[in-house]
């Protein structure tokens, strides 16, 4: 049987304090992360890496493997920082005597994900022929560009409008709720997305990626009134 490897990446940062540990229906972002990749059906093993020990006990009462993140990739500015941050963590697992196939990232700011989809893009790279996977979400917006004062349509004609569903440049958003990608892919070309990509549908309502204190308080929102459960 194939090893499926879900990796929580899990910081301290300052973008919206203590973010990964607030609670939604009393569970951690965190913790929903982890809840989630333990039900999931494919997932055979749960790796949670953090710098903070805070984080890290999260995972105490779960089979999850914890590893302190080194302080190299602490950072937000640094050029492709979460794909070295797998490479390292499968380097070190593989020490410890893992085999791995499959790499899952869940970071635990898109709590909305449902395991069934976190499956689905498991499923395009174990059963399909696709050497990467991720989640999107379809957008209709009529996209600009600016560039000092001025502004330029970027996907549209405004002189030939039409009602943006029936445009044919509708763009898909890659909303970071699950990616999936073949250990050797991840090695070789040092990306999560390789050459060949599949993509799983996510409804936009469910696509947040909590960066901020409304998108916080909107995830909560729509936790109770969709009756989510972790």
């Amino acid at each position: 049987m194939a090893e499926i490897l879900a990796v929580i990446p899990a910081m301290v940062d300052d973008e919206l304090s203590n973010r990964n540990l607030r609670e939604i229906k009393g569970r951690s972002l965190v913790e929903i992360a982890i809840r989630q990749a333990t039900n999931s059906e494919l997932i055979t093993n749960i790796v949670l890496n953090s710098n903070s020990e805070r984080i890290l006990a999260e995972a105490e009462g779960y089979d999850v493997i914890t590893y302190d993140r080194p302080d190299r990739f602490a950072q937000r500015d640094r050029f492709m920082e979460m794909d070295r941050l797998l490479m390292w963590q499968i380097e070190q697992l593989k020490a410890d005597n893992h085999d791995i196939d499959v790499v899952v990232l869940l970071y635990p700011t898109s709590p909305l994900r449902t395991i069934e989809i976190i499956d689905k893009t498991i499923e395009k790279v174990v059963d399909e022929d696709y050497d990467s996977a991720l989640t999107l979400y379809e957008d209709t917006r009529y996209l600009w560009k600016k560039d000092g004062v001025k502004v330029t349509p970027v996907n549209y004609d405004p002189q030939k409008r039409a009602p943006s569903q029936l445009e044919d440049w509708n763009q898909w958003v890659e909303n970071k709720a699950v990616y999936a990608v073949e250990e050797t892919t991840l090695l070789q070309m040092g990306s999560r997305l390789g050459n060949n990509i599949g993509s799983v549908e996510m409804p936009q309502y469910r696509s947040f990626d909590i960066r901020t204190q409304v998108d916080f308080e909107l995830v909560r929102f729509i936790a109770e009134v969709d009756g989510v459960s972790w």
